[in-house]
């Protein structure tokens, strides 16, 4: 295996861990922090790819730059993303050292009121991470998680 290989394992398996003490932060009980509407609207229709994939990738690069807007968030949800899970975040995304390319749905579901996405996002370098998001009916964000791909 290639030293080039190992360090890739490496980054791809700290992106992994640092993603799901994320999630596992965000769904905790914790403070409140600040609000910045206006960044981000939520999903119209989670169902659609185009849209959807559109809105994963401003998702993905606003909170690879730190930023996450949480008026975007189910009201029950948006209050537990605190400022240190974000900062968290964005500095493990950034170890996939760009932006994506592109953003790809690999597959929606609805159970009940909420809708569910696995998308997939496609980097330079040509790795890939994929995450989980739950949406309700107004296509507020009820949740992130992190979907794993076979190889990343």
């Amino acid at each position: 295996m290639k030293r080039s290989e190992v360090s890739f394992q490496s980054t791809a398996k700290r992106v992994r861990r640092v993603a799901a003490a994320f999630a596992i932060a965000m769904f905790a009980a914790s403070p409140v922090a600040t609000v910045r509407a206006g960044e981000i609207p939520a999903v119209s229709e989670p169902t659609d790819s185009a849209g959807l994939s559109a809105w994963a990738m401003r998702w993905f690069t606003e909170m690879m730059a730190g930023r996450t807007d949480r008026s975007q968030y189910a009201t029950a949800f948006a209050s537990q993303v605190t400022d240190a899970a974000v900062a968290g975040m964005a500095h493990d995304l950034n170890e996939y050292g760009a932006a994506p390319l592109r953003a790809e749905i690999v597959q929606t579901r609805k159970d009940g009121d909420q809708t569910f996405a696995i998308v997939k996002f496609v980097f330079p370098r040509g790795d890939a991470t994929s995450l989980l998001f739950g949406f309700d009916t107004a296509g507020k964000i009820t949740g992130v998680a992190v979907g794993g791909i076979a190889g990343d």
